[in-house]
């Protein structure tokens, strides 16, 4: 999940009428609410338009340097949506160059490092992933953020449950739960994560009732937030899809993946590794009914299109050391 940031101007323009219909008057804004807009537009599952403006306040040199460093990492995260893993690293290693010299910013800091280990996590380097995030729980731990603790106990839990290990990772869970409880600035996406993760757990315990219960109170919570037309709403229909299909209930699992899948081809790219990883387990459960051949011709083009995505990742990152300060 993309965390949040204290944009008042953006968050209220949003709820009452999208992105788009705040722009114009953006245009002669402060870089600091052109910043925000841009972060907004990430979130809306906009990338390509979200790099038009950060490239454009960077090259402008317009923003103070804790704001310099937040559009690095925002950067870093709308190229990673975009499956550019390697303008996405050199965006997120700019992100942490600039918070190394700024010691009084460590939540920020903290949230680049969190960020920057996802992209490790997309790229299958799950070594530098824990050691990103681990380093990021720390910092939030030193300066009280139970927030942050929530986010990054959530984001280890999952590696912990990508690596089957279950022990590690319900710690991990449990640790977010209860810094949820203690955090007043979680919104529906951050909460949404959590749900999810204990969806997963309970999927992996074999509980296809619990998981698919979790799984559905995160949707709720993402379709609170964004609406249905949304990439992270897209991704939880599949996940509930999957959980709904292993408690056998095939025919309301192939609805829930036809209609996340169709929110992810208008959302994304059909080159999004997220969106090819969505279509094999779809192929899965229409394999499930029946439809052999179709599920097939699915998961060939799925697994030929994600072998290629990996030949543009970038295999030789490299954790800064401004991230071991």
């Amino acid at each position: 999940m993309r965390r949040k940031s204290v944009w008042i101007v953006i968050a209220l323009a949003v709820a009452v009428g999208g992105v788009s219909s705040v722009w114009p008057a953006l245009a002669q804004a402060p870089p600091d609410e052109r910043l925000a807009h841009a972060y907004a537009l990430v979130r809306e599952g906009r990338p390509a338009d979200a790099i038009v403006q950060l490239q454009a306040l960077l090259d402008a040199k317009s923003l103070d340097a804790p704001a310099t460093g937040k559009a690095w990492n925002v950067l870093g995260l709308a190229y990673e949506d975009q499956g550019n893993y390697l303008e996405s690293q050199r965006a997120y290693e700019r992100s942490l160059q600039v918070y190394e010299a700024l010691p009084e910013r460590l939540a920020d800091y903290a949230m680049a490092l969190d960020d920057f280990g996802g992209l490790y996590v997309m790229t299958g380097q799950l070594e530098p992933a824990v050691r990103l995030r681990q380093k990021a729980l720390g910092l939030y731990e030193k300066v009280g953020n139970h927030a942050g603790m929530a986010r990054a106990n959530s984001d280890l839990a999952g590696i912990a449950f990508s690596r089957r290990k279950m022990n590690e990772g319900r710690r991990y869970l449990e640790r977010a739960s209860k810094e949820a409880g203690l955090a007043t600035d979680l919104d529906e996406d951050d909460l949404a994560s959590i749900a999810s993760m204990q969806g997963w757990l309970a999927q992996l315990e074999g509980d296809a009732a619990v998981s698919a219960s979790r799984y559905r109170q995160a949707l709720d919570l993402l379709r609170k937030r964004h609406g249905e037309e949304h990439p992270f709403v897209g991704w939880e229909y599949v996940l509930l899809g999957r959980a709904d299909a292993d408690a056998g209930e095939l025919t309301t699992a192939t609805a829930e993946m036809k209609r996340g899948m169709g929110i992810l081809g208008r959302t994304m790219s059909e080159q999004n590794p997220k969106y090819l990883t969505a279509e094999i387990a779809y192929s899965r459960v229409l394999d499930a009914t029946g439809a052999h051949v179709e599920a097939a011709r699915m998961k060939a083009k799925a697994e030929q299109g994600l072998k290629e995505v990996s030949s543009r990742r970038c295999s030789n990152c490299t954790v800064s050391a401004a991230a071991f300060r």
